[in-house]
Formats: structure tokens, sequence, C-alpha cells
């Protein structure tokens, strides 16, 4: 896992909603049960069980579960999260599902203003360009001018499109959202300035990232076990390991090899005394049985 990598999948969590409209054209549409129904065939017995679980209780969209194995798994939601039409409309009833306790219509709204944020912002500009480097720039235009119409009126609306509802979301249990909110300290926080003139909120958000991201891993999402390999690596919301670092760096590698190769246990391993390994060992060992193996 190389270094420029891992700070680029770090921020992703920010920038996620802006790199879907550079890369991607909107998809075909399918009837949402017929989708569900098709996945729980193909998934394991626990995979469907679980999915179902997240599903009912509004953790995670329909049909995004995708099992890596018994119990481990990532979070793929479809790309286009919206329809065409007007920002805020959509946003209101969403706001209603919200006010019921749907933690993923919750996390929605944060993605709909983000993207009214995006194409709004001078980060556009860059995205343009990266339309343009493959061939896209066109249907990239288009599409801004049709998304930059929709989102005025929700601009114009500060008590919704100012309020935090990544937090929101988060805490009422969206996966997406939890891996969002540790991924993304200049949301909660705001600006190094901030985090340096206020360090109790600092604080207080490593510590719920920190939850959130172990709670995630323990349930089995590969994409947080990821994200814990690369924060006990350099340090983030949990302090620089490099035992259990290596050890989430194992447990990755056991869920998928391409997830982390061999090479990359073997970086970790040649930091540490042999003591060490036989630590980041037992721990993997551990981690692997709470997050991936039927107990």
């Amino acid at each position: 896992m190389k270094k420029g990598l891992i700070a680029f999948v770090a921020i992703a969590g920010a920038v996620a909603v802006a790199a879907i409209y550079a890369t991607q054209r909107e998809p075909e549409r399918t009837d949402g049960q017929e989708d569900r129904s098709t996945q729980e065939r193909q998934l394991p017995i626990s995979g469907a069980a679980t999915a179902q679980v997240l599903e009912r209780d509004n953790k995670i969209p329909l049909g995004s579960y995708k099992a890596l194995g018994p119990k481990a798994y990532v979070i793929d939601r479809p790309n286009d999260f919206r329809s065409p039409g007007d920002a805020l409309a959509h946003v209101k009833q969403l706001i209603e599902r919200s006010k019921s306790g749907d933690a993923a219509a919750t996390y929605e709204i944060h993605l709909t203003i983000e993207q009214c944020r995006t194409f709004t912002s001078d980060r556009l500009d860059t995205l343009i360009e990266s339309a343009a480097s493959v061939g896209s720039e066109g249907w990239f235009l288009e599409r801004s001018e049709r998304i930059l119409k929709e989102c005025g009126t929700l601009i114009s609306d500060q008590s919704i499109y100012d309020a935090d509802w990544l937090s929101k979301a988060a805490g009422m249990g969206s996966q997406e959202a939890m891996r969002a909110y540790s991924l993304s300290p200049e949301k909660i926080i705001g600006s190094l300035d901030d985090a340096i003139n206020e360090p109790e909120k600092l604080a207080q958000w490593k510590q719920t990232a920190s939850s959130y991201a172990h709670e995630l891993a323990a349930q089995g999402n590969a994409d947080v076990i990821g994200d814990l390999a690369r924060e006990y690596t350099y340090g983030g919301f949990v302090p620089a390991d490099p035992v259990a670092a290596l050890a989430y760096t194992r447990v990755l590698n056991r869920i998928d090899p391409r997830f982390a190769t061999t090479s990359d246990i073997a970086n970790h391993e040649n930091k540490l005394s042999s003591q060490d390994r036989e630590n980041a060992r037992v721990l993997s060992n551990k981690l692997f049985t709470d997050c991936c193996t039927l107990q």
C-alpha cells in the first residue's frame, strides 16, 4: 500500500460524490425489489440475513450489500443516488423519512447537499478537467448545467443546507455515514486552524470516529478494516500503532489478497521485532475471528 495511494483513499470519502459525476454515466434503472431478491440468492445465508437486517433497519441502501465471505462485506451504493429533478423537493421528502428514523435517507440528504456544494464550488473546474481528460467534457458540462439549476432552491434554504446531516446520519446508524464521518474531519471540525483552536472538538471527533470504525470493522465491513489498517499505519483518529497496522493488513489479506498483498504484509513486518510480529499475528487471528468467521 504505497503512501500516495493511501493518501488518496483517505480523502476519498470526502470527495466521492464529486468523483461520481466526473467518471460515471447514469445507469439503467431496475426494479429495486427484483435487485434485492437476485442479490439474496447470490449471498451466503449469513450474508443475506445481515443484508436483510441492515436494509430493514434503513442502515444501508437497498441492494448495496456485497458479500465477500460468510461475514465480510462491502457497501456498494449505485453511482447515481437520485433522479434528476429539484434538489430541495428531493431533500424534503427525505426529511420526512429521516424524521421516522431512516438513517439511509438522512445520509442521502447529506449526499444531495454535498453534490450541490461540489457543483457550486471551485472544485468544479478540477472535475471538468478530469472529464475532459477521458473525453467526457461535453456530457459533463451538460450535466453540470442541469445540476446547478436543480440546486438553486436547496442552496437558498439555509436551515437545511447548512445543517450537519452527516453527523446526524452517522448517529442514526447509517453505515456509509459512519465511515464518511471517520474519513471527513474537515466536515466535522472545520479547518486546521479550527482544530488547533478547539482541541476538545478534535478529541471528540477522534473518539467518535474510532468508535464508528471499530464497530463497523468488527461487523465485517472490509472497507473500514482497510481504513483502520491505514489509520494505524500513519495515525489519524487513532494513534499510529505498527502492531495493529500489521494485524489489520493481515485481516485484509485473508478477506481478499487483492486488498492487501503479501508484499504489504512484509513491508509492515520489516519494521517490527519478532515479538511484535507474533503479537500482530495473534491479534490478527482474533480480529479475523470476530469480523469474518461464523461462530
